[in-house]
C-alpha cells in the first residue's frame, strides 16, 4: 500500500507480476486478521483509481475484477467482521467509480 502510494510507477516495471500482486491482495481479503484485511482493502481503494493511468494494472482489474468483487461480496455477507465493512464499500465505491463498466458485467 505504501509503496503504490508514493511510487505508483512501481506498478510499470517489466519485472513486477502485477497479476500476482493482485491475486495476493485478494486472498488477503479473506484472511481472519482485521489489520490484514485492513490494509488490502485500502491497497485495492489506491490500486483500483489508477485502473486508465496504469495500463498493466488496467489490464490486471478489468481481466480478474470479478474475483475481487467475489472476495468483497463474500466478506460484506458475512465472512469478514462487522467492523470492516466501511473497509469494504470503499472498494466497492472504487470499483463503481473506475471500473463502472466491467462492474455490471462481473
Amino acid at each position: 500500500l505504501q509503496a503504490l502510494k508514493r511510487k505508483p510507477d512501481l506498478f510499470l516495471c517489466s519485472n513486477l507480476d502485477v497479476k500476482a500482486v493482485f491475486q495476493c491482495g485478494v486472498l488477503s481479503l479473506k484472511f481472519p486478521e482485521a489489520p490484514t484485511v485492513k490494509a488490502s482493502c485500502g491497497f485495492f481503494t489506491e490500486l483500483l483509481p489508477r485502473c486508465g493511468e496504469i495500463a498493466p494494472v488496467g489490464q490486471v482489474v478489468h481481466e480478474n475484477g470479478k474475483v475481487l468483487l467475489q472476495a468483497v461480496l463474500e466478506g460484506v455477507g458475512g465472512q469478514a467482521s462487522r467492523s470492516l465493512m466501511d473497509h469494504f464499500a470503499e472498494i466497492l465505491f472504487a470499483l463503481n467509480k473506475h471500473c463502472f463498466s466491467h462492474l455490471s458485467i462481473w
